[in-house]
């Protein structure tokens, strides 16, 4: 077996390279927001009582979206997507988070397919677009109540 290499205890440690250094601070980042975006696709699939045939509705208009804008889990829950989603892909890349915010949403639609109880609709997209921009107005608050140095953001 082979014997490890012993350090002088008098040596200071070497540290680690930076690349490593940034990569567990955008690891720490990210975090949050995957780990909710995964807690809330499986919530969605979730099906306590049970599952029905593949149905999803295509409407779009204006009478589905009003009625699907009465959804305010879908609001907040978009909203606290994006302020996570900002805070992983700092304040240069919002179009990402975003992105990455209604693509979540779209795939909480598709997992509600066959779940008995709900109904996916396209037309819930419309509440989880506001929940973005709702989410981008309170990232955008905080930003201009902040100090430029002390931005969470980047």
């Amino acid at each position: 077996m082979p014997q490890r290499k012993q350090q002088d205890p008098q040596s200071p440690r070497k540290p680690r390279p930076l690349w490593r250094q940034s990569l567990d601070i955008e690891v720490i980042r990210q975090l949050p927001f995957w780990m909710l975006a995964a807690a809330s696709l499986l919530a969605a699939y979730h099906a306590p009582y049970g599952r029905k045939a593949y149905e999803f509705n295509w409407d779009f208009s204006w009478a589905a979206i009003e009625w699907s804008l009465y959804k305010p889990l879908h609001i907040a829950s978009c909203a606290l997507l994006m302020v996570l989603g900002v805070l992983a892909y700092k304040w240069k890349r919002w179009w990402l988070a975003a992105t990455l915010t209604l693509l979540v949403a779209l795939g909480w639609e598709f997992a509600q397919t066959t779940v008995a109880g709900h109904y996916a609709r396209i037309a819930d997209l419309a509440p989880d677009f506001l929940g973005v921009v709702l989410g981008w107005l309170i990232v955008e608050g905080i930003r201009h109540a902040m100090k430029p140095e002390d931005y969470l953001f980047g």
